[in-house]
């Protein structure tokens, strides 16, 4: 959703800027008593006068401007997924980023003799770990790699850590 909405302020921004330097060439371009450049504001604004705020144009002009407006507003109340971990409460508040989370429990795997690689991905209440292996048998690798990570998590102090899931994958027999 982050990605969404810097896209779409980048976007909105881009348009503000081009109309603003647009508007500031037509108010140029009237000052030496010339037709509209590109922006015809003189019909716009014989239009206006003759239309009522009742005839179509308007309205849906309207409606498109409070489409966009609740469009924006949704988006920026939409809950988002939080990006920090509380550790235990103390005297100074702080967090830890999942993405460090991840990268630690990806370390973590990686130590344990038998792994090869590993992912990790934090979810709501849950860490999945998918470690890889070169080994065929992998039946004691999965615990071992379990009890290392349950003991880093154990080691960050976090307010609510949680729960480590661990799958393995060994090298498939050719």
């Amino acid at each position: 959703m982050r990605v969404a909405n810097r896209v779409l302020a980048a976007v909105l921004a881009l348009a503000l800027f081009v109309g603003g330097l647009l508007i500031a060439v037509e108010i140029v371009v009237a000052g030496f008593d010339r037709r509209p450049w590109v922006v015809p504001h003189d019909d716009w604004y014989n239009s206006a006068r003759l239309r009522s705020w009742e005839s179509a144009p308007p309205r849906w002009i309207f409606i498109g401007l409070v489409a966009a407006g609740l469009a924006l507003l949704i988006s920026q109340l939409a809950r988002r997924r939080a990006t920090t971990l509380a550790l235990t409460p103390g005297s100074v508040p702080a967090d830890l980023g999942r993405r460090s989370l991840e990268k630690s429990l990806v370390r973590e795997a990686s130590r344990v003799d038998g792994v090869s690689a590993a992912k990790a991905k934090i979810k709501d209440d849950r860490a999945d770990v998918v470690a890889s292996s070169n080994r065929r048998q992998t039946d004691d690798l999965g615990p071992r790699v379990t009890q290392a990570l349950d003991r880093r998590m154990g080691a960050l102090g976090l307010a609510r850590p949680p729960a480590v899931r661990v799958k393995v994958n060994g090298r498939s027999s050719r």
